[in-house]
């Protein structure tokens, strides 16, 4: 009777085992195609109702159309400046090469939303490498790796619309993946790829490398100084020469946003951003999203105070608050360090007594309620639902726009430059009305909020007493000539 019991108990866990296999595959995938179609929606929700943002869309839109078009990194957005000067991103390119075959904003979305959804599958990749063959392992990785797209801190990411950055977390997850799993060639390719996301990502690819020789079997090892060294050489080569050489006297963020600390006349911003809860709640949010785990692997968690100090020294206010694109370079090391914890957690006999390897599940709670309340996309209850529910208009925008000339230079309201900018000047419309240029008005612009119409009427009557042609009025856009004709 003994020995059947085992028998049966022993068939029971080999058809258990299959049926958990194929869940704990197909599962981040799954999540990565729903994922993806969620946050590309809302992006085009606010792409169609001429509703996204110039900084950073039509300023990315731009660049790419000029890398596509054989002009080089430069955009009006910067004052025709050396793109390259400014920041270190090369993965632009490939982006570039698609523009040519499909020369639309929706492209640089495409990508952003691809980058922030194929996080659960990389995450889980790097998960069960580092928590390797642990009891309860693989559901524990499945449980962190699936909410992952769906985070609040995701999610602010995915408001900012594009950003290279966007691309370089499942870049980099799968390269800490690639060096635990003996795959150097692998490594060393994604790496670079991290590098190329942007001049902060070295920080990014530095962890990367710590990670490897740190963790990695030891073969990889000498791989993951080796990556190290790369990302320091590329901080001072790349972004200390050849960054400096490129742009000469030329605006930089790095001193335009740190440039208080040597001007004494200049208010404290680290005090500032200190003093607001802004980014403490940002990284309350990260810190339950991972079930609070990096505490556990506490020298692992040190490795997120670096990209941390960095955000609340700068005067940029975004930064300083840790909102859109500026957690990205924060999030990679807190996984880090919740992973670790996760096999300290683990490897704890008193842990693995008690719990069912699937009562690990429950850790995707935390991630999920973060990002229902405190999330910026719909149906988040922190998401400003009047930017995802405005009407289409794109069709009319293009309808109205048709009879500017294909390259002339325009000036236009923000959310319809983004449209607009495939071409070599186009800048978002000032206070004061240029010369020799085309105008586009939207009476319901975006940034303009309730405001829009009695801002827009003001610059309308400007442009009457100016002596420019009113070339089409729709009801909402206006399309008024340069000065000159």
């Amino acid at each position: 009777m003994t020995v059947r019991v085992l028998d049966l108990g022993s068939s029971r866990r080999e058809r258990t085992q299959p049926l958990a296999w194929w869940i704990t595959s197909a599962a981040p995938l799954v999540t990565a195609a729903v994922a993806f179609i969620w946050i590309l929606n809302t992006q085009l929700l606010r792409l169609y109702s001429v509703s996204a943002p110039s900084w950073d869309l039509g300023q990315t839109q731009q660049l790419l159309w000029s890398l596509a078009n054989g002009y080089g990194w430069t955009s009006s957005f910067e004052y025709g400046h050396n793109f390259l000067g400014i920041h270190l991103e090369p993965i632009l390119l490939p982006i570039a090469a698609v523009e040519r075959i499909w020369p639309s904003p929706v492209v640089p979305l495409v990508f952003a939303a691809a980058g922030l959804a194929a996080t659960a599958p990389a995450a889980f990749l790097m998960f069960r490498a580092l928590l390797q063959d642990r009891r309860g392992g693989q559901w524990l990785a499945l449980a962190l790796a699936v909410p992952m797209p769906f985070w609040a801190a995701t999610q602010q990411a995915a408001s900012s619309q594009f950003h290279p950055e966007n691309l370089a977390l499942a870049f980099a997850m799968v390269a800490v993946w690639a060096g635990l799993r003996a795959r150097p060639w692998l490594l060393w390719t994604l790496a670079v790829l991290v590098l190329s996301c942007k001049e902060d990502q070295t920080y990014t690819a530095f962890v990367v490398g710590l990670v490897v020789w740190r963790v990695g079997p030891l073969a990889m090892r000498p791989h993951g100084r080796r990556v190290m060294i790369m990302a320091a050489a590329w901080l001072v080569v790349g972004v200390g020469l050849f960054q400096g050489l490129v742009r000469g006297t030329g605006y930089s963020p790095d001193v335009a946003y740190y440039w208080w600390v040597l001007n004494p006349a200049e208010p404290n911003f680290f005090l500032r951003n200190v003093m607001r809860p802004d980014a403490w709640l940002v990284i309350s949010g990260l810190l339950l999203s991972v079930a609070a785990l990096p505490l556990l692997a506490p020298r692992w968690l040190l490795l997120a105070i670096p990209p941390l100090i960095a955000n609340l020294m700068s005067s940029h206010d975004a930064q300083g608050r840790l909102h859109q694109h500026y957690v990205m370079v924060l999030m990679f090391p807190v996984i880090i360090a919740a992973a670790l914890g996760a096999r300290r957690l683990l490897a704890m006999p008193a842990v693995r007594a008690r719990l069912r390897p699937t009562a690990w599940l429950a850790v995707a709670v935390p991630g999920l309620a973060v990002g229902l309340f405190a999330g910026q996309l719909p149906p988040a209850f922190g998401a400003d639902n009047w930017l995802f529910t405005r009407p289409p208009a794109a069709d009319r925008l293009l309808a109205a726009t048709s009879v500017i000339p294909a390259d002339a230079p325009v000036y236009a309201d923000d959310g319809a430059a983004v449209w607009l900018a495939d071409r070599r000047l186009i800048e978002v419309l000032p206070s004061q009305l240029p010369l020799g240029r085309y105008v586009v008005i939207d009476r319901e612009d975006w940034a303009h909020r309730p405001q829009a119409t009695a801002a827009r009427a003001d610059e309308i009557a400007l442009l009457a007493a100016s002596g420019r042609r009113l070339l089409v009025d729709d009801g909402r856009f206006q399309v008024w000539s340069p000065e000159s004709s």
